[in-house]
């Protein structure tokens, strides 16, 4: 497949710092709104099951292909949107759909109308990654960016914590009388109370994306950069991007496995309640994943500069390898190491995706990064968000018994294979990378402009 052909590198100075930072901190907060719409149903599984009269099943495709399959549908036409017009618009109109289909969730009456809506969460939070990356690698020049990407994943570390915590509050607080006051929601299960809660908070992000102006677009660029041209790109290029992808959709298929189920099986195998879990894992992921999304940017700006090309690849391989451990919460055999045990995963995750993100937005024209990250979520939501919790759920039906030790056996079994293969995926990516650059051609010229 022939190579596609490339226009300079746009010369313009950066913004100022304040200006940069003040988009990072507007990418954060929608982060963190996106990842609790996102997760929210995760701790209040089981209410949801009795309140609809629905299986186990039922509401792994809820946490994974009814988000997942406009997730991953949209995000390559959305990534072709977002470099082309305005990315703070695109954003705009993302935030408003995923927001009122999370409030619109809290109000539904049965399996379909909670998939639909959870459908529309994921076609909103669809065009969030491709804008927000593309964004800042137009604020930062390529050594600095490990540190604002890695602040704009914490969003996602802090908020995997706060949406146990501030969900588990409110399933506590509804039935104590705390929200009596708001009539309109009398009568309503906790669990929905949460729901139309989360929808709400996209408000105030809406507002702090009219704040700043659409940057000017830097980095050598693909000439018309259509599909087309996008597609012979990457395929001339296909061992490294084939691997590279899929090493992330492996880590993903684990992340999102225990993301799905670990909250239910702590519930269920040391009889916690929501509210504890909550409490204690939310915790214990504000720690650990603001931890792990602090020294994610130190470290991978540190790479950028001092490694040999590809580094960037053999530092996501040893990631994975760290990780291992997180896969085997099933073995821990009291709820503090259990906890602790995700709050691993949480802390090394911000790491794989700082080191993703900025490999992405170095080793593709500037004018495809929209797309480039938005085929991240092509690939993950396919085998991560959607297969990774079915196949969890559907490995536990068929295990010793219904209890949480099959449970937990189950997601063993799915996620340490795909971190496994996750390891051997970026050894496969690191040595495409430098057959390439040993070829020349296209991908010598993107990596050489690097600005």
């Amino acid at each position: 497949m022939s190579d596609v052909a490339i226009d300079a590198a746009v010369d313009a100075p950066y913004p100022s710092s304040l200006r940069a930072w003040w988009l990072v901190a507007t990418m954060f907060a929608a982060s963190i709104v996106s990842v609790i719409d996102r997760g929210i149903l995760t701790l209040v599984v089981d209410p949801v099951k009795r309140d609809l009269g629905i299986s186990d099943v039922q509401i792994s495709l809820l946490l994974g292909l009814a988000f997942g399959i406009f997730y991953a549908i949209a995000g390559v036409p959305l990534g072709l949107i977002a470099d082309r017009f305005s990315r703070r618009k695109l954003l705009v109109a993302g935030i408003a759909t995923w927001s009122v289909a999370t409030f619109l969730g809290g109000l539904a009456a049965s399996f379909g109308e909670l998939f639909t809506a959870r459908l529309l969460v994921g076609l909103g939070e669809a065009a969030l990654a491709p804008c927000a990356v593309s964004l800042i690698g137009d604020m930062f020049p390529p050594d600095r960016r490990g540190r604002p990407i890695s602040i704009y994943l914490l969003g996602q570390s802090f908020a995997g914590g706060l949406s146990v915590m501030l969900t588990g509050a409110i399933l506590s607080a509804v039935p104590a009388g705390a929200f009596a006051w708001i009539s309109w929601l009398n009568g309503l299960a906790a669990w929905r109370v949460a729901f139309v809660f989360a929808g709400l908070a996209g408000l105030p992000v809406m507002l702090m994306l009219m704040s700043f102006r659409e940057p000017v677009r830097r980095g050598a660029r693909v000439r018309g950069a259509t599909l087309g041209d996008v597609l012979r790109y990457l395929g001339s290029n296909w061992i490294l991007f084939v691997p590279f992808y899929a090493g992330f959709a492996m880590v993903v298929t684990m992340v999102y496995s225990n993301a799905a189920w670990g909250a239910t099986y702590l519930m269920r195998q040391f009889a916690l309640a929501p509210s504890e879990v909550g409490k204690w894992q939310g915790s214990v992921g504000i720690v650990l994943g603001t931890a792990g999304a602090v020294l994610a940017g130190f470290i991978v700006d540190a790479v950028s500069r001092r490694a040999r090309p590809g580094g960037k690849l053999l530092f996501l391989l040893a990631v994975c390898v760290l990780m291992i451990p997180g896969t085997l919460m099933v073995f821990m055999p009291t709820p503090t190491t259990a906890i602790l045990t995700l709050g691993f995963i949480g802390f090394f995750m911000p790491m794989i995706g700082t080191g993703m993100i900025t490999s992405v937005q170095e080793m593709v024209p500037s004018n495809m990064r929209g797309i480039g990250v938005s085929l991240f979520g092509l690939f993950n939501t396919i085998t991560g968000q959607t297969l990774g919790p079915f196949l969890v759920a559907t490995i536990a039906a068929r295990g010793p018994g219904a209890g949480a030790r099959s449970l937990g056996l189950a997601m063993t079994t799915v996620c340490l294979p795909a971190l496994l293969l996750a390891v051997l995926c970026y050894a496969l990516a690191y040595r495409g990378y430098r057959a390439l650059l040993r070829r020349g051609g296209t991908f010598a010229e993107i990596i050489g402009a690097r600005a």
